[in-house]
């Protein structure tokens, strides 16, 4: 009977300090699965006019206090690949360019077949702007209406569980 209570005794001690060896682990996933970095887009105009540029200027920002590895596909297009672009009117995703199916995948099957060579690079990035880009949304996107548009930038991890998501900006395209 005693080594039955010392058994039972050890193995709920040993069963204490599994469960708190348990939590620092699942919080760290937690911790690990926060992409660290945020997305934001400038302001733009009151008004641009179709036909031209549409010069949408992107920032990235490591907020933690330690340096951030984003993979990058390298290349001229390395801006856009890197990214989700969705520009909406009344709804609806405005059409894409050739371009912009390209690079997400969505091509039709009257789009023109381009193969070339993707490689990727892990660059660090310390704490604070990582860096600063300017996109044209005209090589994205037919903008031929005027009218009210909505642009959302994000970026999903390598780990296709965390998606990070600009601030959503407001277009006024006229005539």
């Amino acid at each position: 009977m005693k080594w039955i209570k010392l058994f039972a005794a050890v193995v709920m001690l040993f069963g204490i300090c599994c469960v708190a060896q348990t939590s620092p682990i699942a919080s760290s996933k937690t911790v690990s699965s926060s992409a660290g970095y945020t997305l934001t887009l400038a302001s733009l105009p009151n008004s641009i006019q179709i036909g031209l540029p549409v010069n949408i200027t992107v920032t990235v920002k490591n907020v933690t206090d330690a340096d951030i590895y984003w993979s990058w596909d390298k290349g001229k297009d390395m801006a856009y690949k890197g990214f989700r672009f969705l520009l909406m009117k009344d709804g609806r995703e405005v059409e894409t360019t050739v371009f912009h199916r390209k690079i997400t995948g969505r091509q039709r099957q009257d789009d023109p077949v381009e193969l070339g060579p993707s490689s990727s690079v892990a660059i660090p990035y310390p704490p604070g702007t990582m860096f600063t880009m300017t996109i044209d949304l005209n090589k994205l996107y037919e903008i031929t209406e005027p009218g009210e548009y909505t642009l959302d930038v994000s970026r999903t991890e390598d780990d296709g569980k965390t998606t990070v998501h600009s601030n959503t900006v407001t277009l006024n395209i006229v005539p």
